[in-house]
């Protein structure tokens, strides 16, 4: 893995001071700008949007926002309607120019009323919901919004078999436009799953065209980050689309451990976790180790405290199975995570000393803990560790 910094200089010694003792992220503002920058070369035109949903997945949302703002982003979308307003205060007159798309949609009369009040363009996907926009618009002007058809996923969105049916309900308010018609792709991070992608598109083609008929300049935008990755094998078939890369944004390779890998190669990682080392000290024989007595030392060891637990985003679930890196070695996680600490065997660590700085994500050399590496240990994705241990302490860089 490749590391932007460290927490103290150099991962082979101390510590800087961490915020009241707690894991602290450090974020690479720097890194984002060049994966946007990256990311934006595959596309051409029209440039993409970039997904900066649920806190920026744990990076920070105004400072990852003004990042991608001053890398010539003007796409913006966020999670929830309150999300959408947070960023309109957060960017001030700075963000006047930008367009905001809160992804989630518009859920109640209030969220129209948001949607309206701070310039966010609204999704809808049902008449219920475009009634809600058209009673709180009350421009001159028609309203543009987007409009998300469901083709595969099975969550938001109006059904593709009933794309008539709810042209017919938008066609009744005519105080609402409908600008961009998007959808969201479930496989297309697997290579063996093409087919469901091709299924897909075929559906949000036909959509498409049933919306041209009425609304002829609608945009359209179907690819997440690794259907924007592999757009030119994957979505070929689509006319010059919008993408919306999130993961990828970050440093996640949505392509890691498939034959498409290298599609993401010149991503980089933009979060390092870590927490402080609280205290080293042998371990006899026979010993065991943290609640429940699941771990007992079989030889003489060496071990850390950690100041890191579950109630920091560090699961329970890497109990025994865990490991970080202190002093560029990976140290393994010795019996069940604490609320607020864990125990790792440093035993192999020359000179570990209370205020090292113990990796939970990131650091140097060969024991440097990828997000793959922890996702694996811990049986979930990337995405979940980004935003979990996102909610702890940040630092920028860059």
């Amino acid at each position: 893995m490749t590391s932007f910094s460290d927490f103290s200089g150099s991962s082979a010694g101390p510590a800087a001071d961490f915020p009241a003792g707690l894991p602290t992220a450090r974020i690479s503002l720097e890194n984002i700008r060049r994966n946007w920058l990256f990311l934006s070369s595959l596309a051409g035109s029209p440039p993409p949007m970039a997904v900066i949903k649920a806190d920026a997945y744990g990076h920070g949302l105004e400072p990852v926002a003004r990042t991608l703002l001053d890398a010539g982003c003007r796409t913006l979308a966020v999670g929830s309607m309150d999300e959408g307003v947070l960023l309109r205060r957060a960017l001030g007159e700075d963000g006047k120019d930008v367009t905001v798309l809160p992804l989630l949609g518009v859920l109640s009369q209030k969220d129209a009323a948001a949607a309206v009040a701070n310039g966010l363009v609204p999704i809808v996907s049902s008449a219920r919901q475009a009634a809600f926009v058209s009673e709180a618009w009350t421009g001159a002007d028609s309203l543009p919004v987007a409009v998300k058809v469901e083709t595969g996923m099975s969550r938001l969105g109006f059904r593709a078999t009933e794309t008539q049916e709810f042209i017919a309900a938008l066609r009744s308010f005519a105080n609402i436009r409908p600008v961009l018609l998007l959808s969201h792709l479930a496989a297309s991070d697997d290579p063996a799953k093409d087919a469901s992608v091709a299924v897909q598109v075929d559906r949000f083609l036909a959509a498409h065209a049933a919306m041209r008929a009425f609304w002829p300049d609608i945009a359209v935008s179907l690819a997440n980050s690794a259907g924007h990755l592999a757009r030119d094998i994957l979505l070929a078939k689509l006319p010059p689309h919008i993408g919306r890369p999130g993961f990828a944004l970050y440093g996640g390779n949505p392509f890691a451990g498939t034959s498409r890998e290298g599609l993401g190669s010149a991503l980089l990682p933009a979060m390092e976790v870590a927490a402080p080392v609280m205290g080293v000290h042998d371990l006899e024989p026979g010993r065991t180790v943290s609640y429940g007595c699941t771990f007992t030392a079989p030889k003489a060891m060496r071990i850390a405290v950690i100041g890191a637990g579950y109630a920091d985003g560090f699961s329970r679930g890497l109990s025994s199975r865990g490991h970080v890196c202190i002093r560029g070695r990976r140290c393994p996680v010795l019996g069940r995570v604490c609320m607020q600490m864990h125990v790792a065997d440093v035993t192999h660590v020359p000179g570990a000393a209370v205020g090292d700085a113990a990796y939970i994500l990131g650091g140097e050399g060969e024991g440097a803990v990828s997000m793959g590496d922890i996702a694996r240990d811990w049986g979930t994705i990337p995405y979940e560790v980004f935003c979990l241990l996102g909610k702890n302490p940040r630092v920028y860089a860059g």
